[in-house]
């Protein structure tokens, strides 16, 4: 069995050789995912500026710590700025600001222009992650771009203001968001394990840079919850009612949340508190590597691939359905009963170039110091 350094190592290398021959095969488009053909190979499909946003981001860091790294990764920025008259979603500008931000690069101005400006007409419509990610571009570019903290500070201290009283105190869990109506209020119960990690990160960055003792620990909070209700196997579950603090919906299981997103997340947090769960990081770790529920190593370090997750056999996502609507009703016996029907388990074979990103980001600078080196 491969130790947690060995399996950080082919990780990593196996995320820059997806983004290194992905985005070459289709140098003019930012693609979506990646598949096998008809002929057995593997090729990107569709389009997604999100996604390359991310990829930027997890390059940009990891470049930043590894300046000889022998894969040539590719650079999204000029792509990037071609298309900054694009980005109509706030979610999107704000990871590109971020992105910007992580390279430390000159000519952020047009980046911060349409966040400020999607802010505007957007910012009270979001959800926890958007939040989120607006947090992390503001706290990027006031820790790397002093001359440009005034034009962002407002969106700095607005986007704080609405993501910390998503903090749900019965469960310790951030909720979804908090808009209103009674549809509204039934859904946003249930959040999904991107609605925490990405706030944990972003108070995690936010607490160390501004010394706010109150931010990193609502970002402990909800990492000893979510450390809590880790699976027996190293899975960290996809959806959570935050107001009674049970899991909602376990699957899909996400590659991406096993080896990139929690790490990134708890890390974050152990390098700004000294503390250290490196432990459930490595459970969560082997998952990917065979010790999951269908006992299948999903990386493929030739191809550069990485399969996005283990998920129900079910016709159209029904049961998932099914039982979010049933959590938050807080019919839990019937929840739980709903579970049973589905078709069993299949590995979905596909591969998102956010995923390999957010590994490089992760894994950047390695193990904080003073902790112990993975066994």
């Amino acid at each position: 069995m491969l130790s947690a350094n060995e399996l950080i190592e082919i990780i990593t290398a196996t995320a820059a050789q997806g983004l290194s021959r992905y985005y070459r095969l289709s140098p003019k488009e930012f693609h979506h995912t990646v598949r096998y053909d008809l002929q057995g190979r593997p090729k990107p499909y569709g389009y997604n500026l999100r996604y390359a946003a991310i990829s930027q981001i997890g390059i940009s860091r990891w470049l930043a710590h590894h300046p000889g790294e022998p894969t040539p990764l590719p650079d999204l920025w000029r792509k990037a700025s071609e298309r900054v008259r694009a980005i109509h979603n706030l979610g999107d500008a704000a990871l590109w600001a971020w992105a910007w931000g992580e390279g430390r690069l000159d000519g952020v101005d047009p980046f911060l222009d349409r966040l400020v400006r999607l802010w505007r007409s957007q910012g009270r419509y979001c959800n926890a992650v958007e939040f989120a990610w607006v947090l992390l571009a503001c706290v990027t570019v006031h820790e790397r771009y002093p001359e440009h903290r005034a034009r962002i500070e407002g969106v700095l201290r607005e986007a704080d203001a609405r993501l910390r009283p998503l903090f749900s105190a019965p469960s310790h869990l951030v909720r979804r968001h908090a808009r209103e109506g009674w549809i509204w209020r039934l859904g946003r119960r249930i959040a999904c394990f991107a609605d925490q990690v990405y706030p944990v990160l972003a108070y995690a960055r936010y607490g160390a840079v501004f010394e706010d003792r109150q931010a990193l620990d609502l970002a402990g909070r909800v990492v000893d919850t979510l450390c809590r209700m880790q699976g027996p196997l190293g899975q960290w579950w996809w959806h959570y009612n935050t107001e009674t603090g049970q899991i909602s919906e376990e699957y899909p299981v996400f590659s991406v949340h096993q080896e990139a997103m929690a790490p990134m997340a708890l890390l974050a947090y152990d390098r700004a508190t000294g503390q250290n769960h490196r432990d459930a990081i490595d459970r969560g770790l082997a998952w990917i590597a065979g010790n999951n529920e269908l006992q299948e190593d999903l990386v493929h370090p030739e191809a550069g691939i990485i399969w996005r997750d283990i998920g129900k056999r079910e016709p159209r996502k029904a049961s998932r359905i099914v039982r979010a609507v049933l959590s938050a009703a807080g019919l839990t016996t019937v929840h739980r009963l709903a579970d049973k029907c589905c078709l069993g388990l299949r590995v979905n074979r596909e591969c998102r170039p956010y995923e390999l990103g957010w590994i490089l980001y992760a894994w950047a600078d390695g193990v904080p110091k003073g902790e112990r080196a993975p066994a």
